[in-house]
């Protein structure tokens, strides 16, 4: 009996200590948390003002003027990024979670996942950079390249509405039910995208080929996907094969097909989680400068034009956080300000709604 009071007592002080030594860690995280956040508050709050958002940067040394510039290139690369990088990591995750489950080839390719997640972002820089930024003998390769992976997204977005409209109303205004007939529309569905892809890339290679090169917006915009993709590939992966295999069942029984399960019960279930990876990988990128510094470079002037040098805002935070001037200075406060809270919100604000949608 004296034993089992000393072993009850020593488990109860293991415990005080273990759940003690788990509230400090979780209470220092948080203390530097919010450090970090009232510093970027108190300094960048006072360099807020309407010419920072409306005006394009003063000549180094004059007080004044805005990042105009940095704001709208910083917002078209991100956007970029994510049109590039969400896709391709949620099919990708798909097809490992489902398709491939248990197979030695989605163990290797989540095995890589895992590594490509901690690789460094300026080597992702480094490798973007050889690819599509430094020409390689005569032939533009880094404008092929971004051609290929323009004209791809395009006709996977024309794919997936021409995919919604057959689906949710060109077949209940028809009312066709054979199961031959809707497998033939799919099939004439995807080959009118492939041929949609390719023919874009054969009419826009031409246009576009020796308009990209050298350091340009879309490298930056790749550089930020390439960093995006396992990242949400990982998350897509985990939380699909949380969701318990008896959803998948009941819908088999009740004769959907596994495309149908998998889009309308197991990533509704799954999408909270989904969701959260997404907003995780886009707030990683959105604070990258590293990989920018060797794609997208750095422009002074105001441009929307994706196949040349464009400013952002990471990459001139840090020139004018290093700069001699104090004018400087307070424009990367305030700049370093408007990203952190807006990152804070939208991330408050999609988990909101995403809870309000899928609470049920």
């Amino acid at each position: 009996m004296r034993y089992q009071e000393r072993y009850i007592k020593r488990r109860k002080i293991v415990s005080f200590i273990a759940l003690s030594l788990s509230t400090a860690a979780a209470l220092l995280g948080l203390f530097w948390l919010g450090f970090i956040l009232f510093d970027v508050l108190r300094h960048g709050i006072s360099g807020l003002n309407l010419e920072l958002f409306t005006e394009d940067p003063a000549p180094p040394g004059i007080p004044g003027g805005g990042l105009r510039n940095a704001f709208v290139g910083q917002l078209e690369i991100v956007f970029f990024a994510v049109i590039i990088g969400v896709p391709v990591g949620m099919l990708a995750g798909i097809f490992i979670a489902e398709y491939a489950r248990g197979t030695k080839f989605s163990k290797t390719v989540s095995i890589l996942s895992d590594i490509m997640v901690s690789v460094p972002s300026i080597v992702v820089g480094t490798f973007i950079y050889a690819i599509l930024v430094k020409p390689i003998g005569h032939i533009n390769i880094g404008g092929v390249l971004a051609v290929a992976f323009l004209s791809a997204i395009l006709s996977f977005i024309f794919g997936s509405i021409l995919n919604f409209f057959i689906t949710n109303v060109f077949l209940k205004i028809i009312k066709i039910s054979s199961e031959k007939t809707v497998k033939l529309l799919n099939l004439t569905t995807t080959m009118i995208t492939v041929l949609f892809g390719i023919f874009l890339f054969i009419f826009l290679l031409p246009k576009l080929v020796d308009k990209i090169q050298g350091f340009n917006g879309w490298a930056g915009a790749a550089a930020l996907a390439f960093i995006m993709i396992p990242v949400v590939l990982r998350t897509t992966e985990d939380m699909l094969s949380l969701v318990p295999w008896s959803l998948r069942e009941a819908a088999f029984a009740l004769g959907a097909t596994y495309y149908n399960v998998i889009k309308d019960v197991v990533i509704r279930a799954a999408m909270t989680g989904i969701f959260t990876g997404i907003i995780l990988a886009i707030s990683r990128v959105a604070g990258e400068t590293a990989p920018l510094l060797f794609t997208s470079f750095n422009n002074s002037y105001f441009t929307t034009n994706m196949n040349e040098p464009i400013s952002s805002l990471t990459v001139t935070i840090f020139v004018y956080a290093t700069g001699p001037y104090e004018d400087w200075h307070t424009k990367a406060w305030a700049a370093s300000f408007v990203i952190t809270f807006f990152i804070l919100f939208v991330t408050i604000i999609a988990r909101y709604i995403i809870h309000m949608k899928y609470r049920g």
